[in-house]
């Protein structure tokens, strides 16, 4: 089960956010970067594990295509990319 802070991660990435529970109403925004709703919050968590698994197989197919190349995460680290 996701939690708030994974939610509104996937929703307003850029940040501008507090959480201090799974609740919208404990949401502090800071800034004015975009917001999301509290219904579109809620309806991220039903949201979230395709989400992460979306996320979790773009990062397998890119390190894939690393190992094909003879390359790891760290040698990309290495040279700065």
């Amino acid at each position: 089960m996701a939690t708030g802070s994974e939610v509104l991660l996937m929703l307003c990435p850029a940040g501008g956010w507090i959480i201090t529970d799974n609740d919208f109403d404990t949401v502090v925004w800071v800034d004015e970067r975009p917001r999301c709703t509290k219904a579109e919050f809620e309806a991220g968590f039903a949201q979230y594990d395709a989400f992460k698994a979306e996320q979790d197989a773009a990062k397998a197919a890119a390190q894939a295509k690393l190992a094909a190349l003879g390359l790891t995460a760290d040698d990309l680290k290495a040279l700065g990319l």
